[in-house]
């Protein structure tokens, strides 16, 4: 299983379009690793089209879901809110889209690992 963690900083990201990226993680015979994070392009546009203008035909969710399809194969996204356009985009192509979560990401993993019964003896995250 690959999950991918919308983040700034050590923080799961309030908002899907505006994190840094997002960090991705395998969870496979019981060992959680680090594999990447991926940037998310639209990050650098302070000012731009996308903060200015969030709307439901600009939300720069959208976007990021489409490039982050492009780059990399994952089936859990957490995040804090996610445009209805992006979440309804990753749905379609498979991907369990958990919205409106918040805290640290080494927390939220340890957490979401126990909710579905399954056990790191190795987790050790920075």
């Amino acid at each position: 299983m690959v999950i991918a963690i919308a983040s700034i900083g050590g923080e799961i990201s309030p908002h899907f379009g505006h994190s840094d990226g997002c960090m991705i993680y395998s969870l496979a015979n019981q060992e959680l690793t680090v594999n990447e994070f991926v940037n998310n392009p639209l990050a650098r546009i302070k000012q731009g089209l996308f903060r200015q203008n969030h709307g439901k035909d600009n939300c720069s969710c959208r976007f990021f879901a489409e490039f982050l399809l492009h780059e990399i194969q994952f089936d859990v996204l957490v995040t804090g809110h996610i445009g209805d356009a992006a979440s309804q985009l990753l749905s379609r192509r498979g991907v369990e889209v958990i919205a409106n979560t918040k805290g640290n990401i080494s927390d939220y993993l340890r957490e979401y690992i126990s909710k579905k019964g399954l056990t790191c003896p190795a987790f050790a995250l920075s």
